[in-house]
């Protein structure tokens, strides 16, 4: 099980990477706030690989607040970006 976690982690690592670079590169400012949730939701989910490995369940409660507080980030960024538009 081990060797899984780490994969996984290997596999957000890379994704983080892919996205800092699509971040530096450049583009409109929905790209950016789609790779900005990917680059929150992917530093969540080593977290939540971390707590797998260490056998500890405060860190699924604290993930879980992450994720909703992440959530509510991109809508609130989305109504900024549309400028209050339906």
């Amino acid at each position: 099980m081990t060797g899984l976690v780490v994969a996984a982690v290997v596999v957000l690592l890379l994704s983080s990477a892919v996205g800092t670079a699509l971040i530096v590169r450049g583009g409109d400012d929905a790209t950016r706030a789609v790779v900005g949730d990917l680059l929150f939701f992917c530093a969540t989910g080593v977290f939540i690989l971390v707590g797998v490995l260490s056998s500890t369940s405060v860190l699924y409660d604290v993930a879980l607040l992450a994720t909703l507080c992440g959530i509510l980030a991109t809508a609130a960024l989305a109504r900024m970006l549309t400028r209050g538009d339906r």
